[in-house]
């Protein structure tokens, strides 16, 4: 997992993709008070080797209500636009009981639900999230409701993380 801000997130060495997408993505954040709920294609759009935005309202749960998920294909950028959420972050270490299991749609839920790392996300940040670690997002921190963005990346595109550039 990656957490920093947006204005640093261009420093990261993380590839060609990376490089390519994160001035779509700076511009997108920075028209957030006007976007509307929707999908935004990065870099040419998961179709053609990129990325894929979306922009939603979501409803925040308490933490006893949300439960940790994971994706095999796809890195996640989850960040929020409007409000404020807490997001647990876990490595997945193997043997984890799986509840849902959907390739498809590249999601598999857990049914264990230990303490993971808590990040607190507001306007400005971003959390990037690999495959090889669980995720809980959407969990109450202030209000009862977010507008946020998550970000759709093929992790097969993106380097290894290493040091800033």
């Amino acid at each position: 997992m990656i957490v920093d801000t947006f204005a640093c997130g261009r420093d990261y060495a993380l590839g060609p993709l990376w490089d390519r997408l994160m001035p779509e993505l700076l511009e997108l954040i920075g028209r957030a008070g006007g976007l509307a709920e929707g999908v935004y294609p990065l870099a040419g759009g998961v179709e053609n080797g990129g990325a894929t935005a979306t922009v939603k309202v979501d409803t925040l749960r308490e933490r006893a209500e949300a439960r940790y998920e994971s994706h095999m294909r796809m890195a996640d950028i989850q960040a929020v636009l409007e409000g404020d959420e807490y997001l647990e972050v876990l490595p997945l270490c193997g043997g984890e009981t799986e509840t849902e299991n959907d390739a498809g749609r590249d999601l598999v839920f857990y049914a264990r639900q230990p303490e993971g790392t808590r990040v607190h996300l507001v306007p400005g940040l971003f959390a990037l999230i690999l495959p090889g670690e669980a995720h809980m997002p959407g969990v109450k921190a202030g209000g009862g409701r977010v507008r946020k963005l998550v970000v759709k990346i093929p992790a097969d595109r993106l380097l290894a993380p290493s040091c800033l550039r």
